[in-house]
């Protein structure tokens, strides 16, 4: 079902670039696509490019032109989880902290740590830069991030401007949904708990 849902969601994000080429002259999707962001070596489940779009926007960002295209794979609102432009590096004031670097003014890395050392995280995370007038979001669907991960990722703006070339970056923002906090016993809470499986198979054996 999760892969007929996909499939339906690449129909609906191919629909969306297809009616943004056609109503701009300014930019164009080119060979942008969901393997310019990485994360832990992965592309992205799924990619969308909106013109016009700063998803960086207002206090809260804005995800209007994200969520059509990645409604498909969850059910929760976005909420943005932090945010970076030139002017201000990310807060990181959630469990989930943030890096990023440019090594061209188009090409850079990024990163997301799970700071908390008991607890993991699933989620649907939306990487989504704004470079020239249009703004593109890359999905990493479920993402797990367990105790005190930090995954490595990367990116690239590969679509272009009116002149036919590569805007300079301008400002992410990351969104999350479909949140699943999933706590990790401790070493020795795990050791108490194989310790009382050992006792009652040995008692269940001895009543055989």
């Amino acid at each position: 079902m999760k892969q007929f849902t996909r499939h339906l969601a690449a129909g609906a994000a191919a629909t969306l670039l297809s009616f943004n080429l056609t109503t701009t002259a300014h930019a164009a999707v080119a060979d942008a696509s969901s393997a310019d962001a990485t994360l832990a070596g992965s592309p992205a489940d799924a990619f969308v490019f909106v013109s016009g779009w700063n998803p960086h926007a207002g206090r809260d960002g804005n995800s209007s032109g994200l969520a059509p295209a990645f409604d498909p794979y969850g059910s929760e609102a976005w909420t943005l989880l932090d945010k970076y432009d030139h002017r201000s590096d990310f807060r990181n004031l959630g469990q989930l902290r943030f890096a990023f670097s440019e090594t061209t003014t188009t090409t850079g890395l990024w990163s997301v740590t799970n700071t908390s050392a008991t607890t993991g995280v699933t989620l649907d995370l939306a990487f989504a830069m704004h470079a020239g007038s249009p703004g593109a979001a890359w999905l990493f669907d479920d993402q797990v991030i367990l105790p005190g991960q930090t995954l490595d990722g990367t990116w690239e703006v590969r679509w272009t401007n009116r002149a036919g070339v590569p805007p300079d970056f301008a400002s992410l923002a990351l969104f999350g949904r479909d949140v699943v906090l999933a706590p990790v016993p401790e070493p020795g809470a795990v050791g108490m708990l194989l310790a009382g499986l050992g006792v009652l198979f040995l008692r269940r054996r001895e009543a055989d």
